[in-house]
């Protein structure tokens, strides 16, 4: 029984059509060679990615030379005697203590000489004493290294500070009454 117009195939009386069957792709010879030679090559990088990444290992390279060479190579050591002037703690990320200081020439008539030497602390200890050493007009001697140029977290200048020494010991240092002292 139809309900639809005799055009209607009914899949259930058996009158399905029939598959197509496709033939077998079969490749020209030029088609096959194509294909291999792809498969086989390596896909190389546009040039603008091969030139920016030239130039940005050459920045990085560049960048890293200079940080160690800043940092480690053969920093001169010096000493110098003289009269602390300021202690003062700078920088916004990397907090270093900077000093001024007045150099003394054994060889002048009145001892200190007006020629300032500015230097960098990154130890807390080291400006804690200078600090305290700045108003009493006591010679001390620092010992300090002279780097080929600043960094950020070694201070504004290339002269850092790591040691000191005075005539007084240090304990007589940290007591010492500013009131009594006279310029």
């Amino acid at each position: 029984m139809k309900f639809i117009d005799d055009n209607f195939d009914d899949y259930f009386e058996g009158n399905a059509p029939k598959k197509r069957v496709k033939a077998p792709y079969v490749e020209t010879e030029e088609e096959r060679e194509e294909r291999e030679l792809n498969e086989t090559t390596i896909e190389r990088r546009s040039n603008k990615k091969r030139i920016s990444l030239i130039i940005g290992s050459l920045v990085l390279l560049f960048f890293l030379f200079f940080l160690v060479r800043c940092q480690y190579f053969n920093p001169e050591v010096h000493t110098t005697k003289g009269v602390v002037v300021d202690v003062v703690l700078k920088g916004t990320v990397f907090k270093t203590y900077e000093c001024t200081f007045n150099e003394i020439d054994e060889q002048s008539p009145n001892g200190i000489v007006k020629k300032e030497f500015k230097f960098s602390v990154t130890n807390d200890s080291i400006a804690k004493t200078l600090n305290e050493l700045k108003q009493t007009n006591i010679p001390i001697q620092i010992h300090y290294r002279e780097y080929r140029s600043s960094l950020p977290w070694r201070g504004d200048t290339k002269f850092v500070a790591d040691s000191i020494s005075t005539q007084l010991p240090i304990e007589y240092v940290n007591t010492i009454d500013r009131t009594k002292i006279t310029k």
